[in-house]
């Protein structure tokens, strides 16, 4: 599990993959630590691929082949139904990964979501923000 792996996700909405402007965002993620069950370490979305700005940080573990982590990235970004997005200061809301480890080793594949948030219009106006999910996929290089 150690080591760099190179990825990318797509959302499963078509709306927001086409607010993204890509057909898929790649990404870097590095595991920096690894005890047999349980791993933590960075990850860098490639931006020119419309990912998100900032290191982030990984945290999961596998049973088995199933792998599942957590990643939280510095800075939120939001999409709206108009096809505009948002960048702000704020700390991204945290992003749910499982998927499955190849026979290898070397391959993980899945699916990923955001759950539900309250997010504020004028930073005063409570709304329910519908988050996004989607597949993703990355090999050990």
């Amino acid at each position: 599990m150690k080591g760099t792996w190179i990825g990318f996700y797509k959302y499963d909405r078509e709306r927001a993959q086409k607010t993204i402007g890509f057909e898929k965002t790649f990404f870097t993620l590095i595991i920096h630590a690894f005890d047999g069950k349980k791993f933590e370490g960075s990850v860098t979305d490639d931006t020119e691929s419309g990912g998100m700005e900032g290191e982030g940080k990984i945290a999961g573990q596998i049973i088995n082949n199933t792998v599942t982590f957590q990643k939280h990235m510095p800075r939120a970004t939001f999409l709206f139904k108009d096809g505009s997005r948002k960048i702000t200061n704020r700390k991204h809301p945290t992003i749910y990964y499982s998927g499955t480890l190849s026979q290898d080793g070397r391959e993980i594949s899945g699916s990923w979501k955001i759950k539900t948030q309250i997010a504020f219009l004028f930073g005063i106006i409570p709304f329910p923000y519908n988050p996004h999910g989607g597949c993703w996929s990355m090999k050990l290089q």
